[in-house]
């Protein structure tokens, strides 16, 4: 195969593996994040294996209760109650509590803590949620930590991958303490009598030295509050004021936390608009569905997606420098096409991530190195094509011009031999010289009737053929025909048998028809034996007119039958070897038919004998 790959062939291949080489050194962070975020959008929905309440502190609660975010903790302790009634299957608490600021509220704050630690006591699952800022973790007050608290933090790409601020991955584990998400998410297994997976075990987890934390990417179907029947919202004040039935909350889980418009924390961008925020207790819902699910994804080293490119590129060059432009322009746009739906079913079906901005890129950098030198490569073949063809076409038109000089000058002297030939005919008396003279004239006729065919096939070849349709009848040319070969028909005593039916003048150009009647009838009377007969038949129907004619001669083996009608084609066997002919005869006499819309075909059965069909348009 390294033959047949000329030097130009291995520069471009040199030339792919560079730019491919140079392509893999940028990471195309934001190109992957697009096409991240579509397989996000694009994945079926799957119906969340959890029941979520999400009940946000905001500024309307703020205005109907008087009071202001964290609120009081009389007026948690008279929260908690309406939700613990229920029997809810865990509470999550995502309130940054402080002391109380007041010394009633002293009692109600120990009464809280003491209230939910019964609650834990009697097989309730409560956690405390705590975010970061400038000072470090936001724990609880000193009362509220024996309830115990884990992070429950929303990464964001705000220093890694695309750095669009787009909240992708959720953090399983940091500083060695599981996340509220990942707990939660163990919690409930256990409750369920599954199997509790560590941050480390989970599939497509991966450590971050910079973070010093363990994360996950995951693919479950974020909804908007209010889109989905199994993530519901409710205001503070409401459930404070017992306003939701009876049962509301039972085995659900339920997750309280601030959710002001004011306070952009409260919020977060994902992959489902890049442009509209999301309440963040719905996207704490997402993460812990998704790990309970198992919906997380594994990331596909990019080592791979490095040595996949490289192979793609040499694969699809090799592929097109077979094909010409167009053909390698389509293999390169189904190439395309099977990156991204590879990479789709992957990313929904599979749980894999696999990075195609290095694939996809290849390509194009493969058309582009491919193309234009294909394209060159093309264009001068196709030039050298065509010149070539205008070559062959002034060679043609020489041949046929020296052709018919050569056949017109030929008639002149052939016509000359002939008139001698007769006046010597008539002059002499002796039977001997007259059979010679008669030989002449015979021997003149048959190189006028080659020079014609000659003359002929120069007209077909050259497109300067014009016909002359004229209404006749077909009997009568037939008639002509026949006439005219009455000195080769009478010589071999032979009987022509006509049953011509009454015919309507048909449009055709008598002098080419005659001679395809003619040329039939002609070769019937040379293969025909001596003291035989040849039939002739015509008829008619509303759209065709019929001629067969048919004799008794040796008749023509099937492996010849489909070649009669080629140019210069003549059947090998003993008797065509006697008889002489130029194999143009019928090659022409298909021709003409077929330039009256007609068709001529043939059957032979070797021993019995030749029938010949002719049909031409009845109009």
């Amino acid at each position: 195969m390294l033959k047949k790959l000329n030097i130009q062939g291995f520069y471009r291949f040199f030339f792919t593996a560079v730019f491919i080489f140079i392509l893999i050194q940028f990471p195309f962070h934001n190109f992957e994040s697009i096409f991240y975020d579509l397989w996000i959008k694009v994945t079926p929905k799957s119906k969340p294996a959890l029941s979520f309440s999400l009940i946000g502190l905001d500024e309307s609660n703020d205005q109907i209760l008087g009071e202001y975010y964290p609120y009081s903790y009389a007026t948690h302790l008279k929260f908690i109650k309406k939700i613990i009634d229920d029997e809810p299957a865990a509470i999550i608490y995502l309130v940054n509590f402080e002391e109380p600021s007041v010394e009633e509220d002293n009692i109600y704050y120990e009464e809280f803590a003491e209230f939910i630690e019964q609650y834990k006591n009697r097989g309730g699952v409560f956690r405390f949620g705590t975010g970061l800022d400038l000072w470090g973790e936001q724990v609880p007050p000193e009362a509220l930590k024996r309830l115990e608290y884990s992070p429950a933090l929303i990464h964001v790409d705000g220093e890694s991958f695309s750095k669009d601020g787009i909240h992708r991955k959720a953090i399983l584990n940091i500083s060695g303490e599981d996340s509220l998400h990942l707990w939660l998410s163990n919690k409930i297994k256990e409750k369920n009598n599954l199997e509790s997976i560590p941050a480390n075990e989970t599939w497509g987890a991966y450590y971050s030295n910079d973070a010093d934390a363990v994360f996950a990417n995951y693919r479950h179907k974020l909804k908007f509050v209010g889109e989905s029947k199994t993530v519901e919202t409710l205001p503070f004040y409401k459930v404070l004021s017992g306003n939701f039935p009876p049962k509301h909350f039972s085995k659900k889980i339920v997750i309280i936390g601030p959710n002001y418009l004011s306070n952009v924390d409260d919020f977060a961008l994902t992959p489902f608009d890049r442009d509209r925020k999301v309440p963040k207790l719905l996207v704490h819902s997402s993460i812990v569905n998704s790990l309970y699910r198992g919906k997380t994804l594994f990331k596909i080293p990019e080592f791979i997606t490095h040595i996949l490119t490289l192979l793609l590129a040499l694969a699809l060059s090799l592929v097109i420098s077979k094909y010409n432009p167009a053909r390698g322009l389509l293999i390169s746009l189904i190439v395309l096409a099977g990156i991204l739906i590879l990479a789709f079913f992957l990313f929904a079906f599979g749980g894999m991530w696999l990075k195609i901005a290095h694939l996809l890129l290849s390509v194009f950098i493969v058309v582009y190195v491919w193309f234009p030198l294909k394209a060159m490569s093309e264009y001068q073949t196709r030039f050298a094509i065509e010149e070539e063809s205008k070559i062959l076409k002034k060679v043609e038109n020489l041949k046929q011009n020296f052709i018919s000089l050569m056949s017109h000058d030929l008639k002149t002297p052939v016509a000359k031999i002939q008139g001698i030939a007769d006046i010597l005919n008539l002059k002499l008396k002796d039977d001997e010289p007259k059979k010679l003279v008669g030989d002449i004239t015979a021997s003149t006729k048959e190189l006028n009737s080659f020079i014609t065919s000659i003359l002929d096939l120069t007209k077909i070849e050259s497109s300067n053929l014009k016909l002359n349709f004229q209404s006749i009848d077909i009997n009568k040319i037939i008639e002509d025909a026949v006439y005219g070969l009455e000195f080769e028909r009478s010589s071999k005593e032979i009987i022509v048998n006509k049953e011509l039916s009454p015919l309507y003048p048909i449009k055709v150009d008598e002098k080419l028809i005659h001679r395809v009647i003619a040329n039939i009838v002609e070769n019937a009377i040379k293969y025909t034996p001596e003291k035989s007969s040849i039939d002739i038949k015509t008829e008619d129907d509303e759209n065709w007119v019929y001629i067969f004619i048919t004799d008794n001669g040796p008749g023509i083996p099937q492996e010849d039958v489909e070649h009669i009608f080629d140019k210069f084609y003549r059947v090998k066997n003993d008797d065509s070897h006697k008889i002489k002919g130029s194999g143009l005869g019928l090659y022409l006499v298909k021709y003409f038919v077929e330039l009256h819309e007609g068709t001529i075909g043939v059957e032979s059965e070797v021993g019995v004998g030749t029938t010949f069909k002719i049909k031409l348009r009845n109009e």
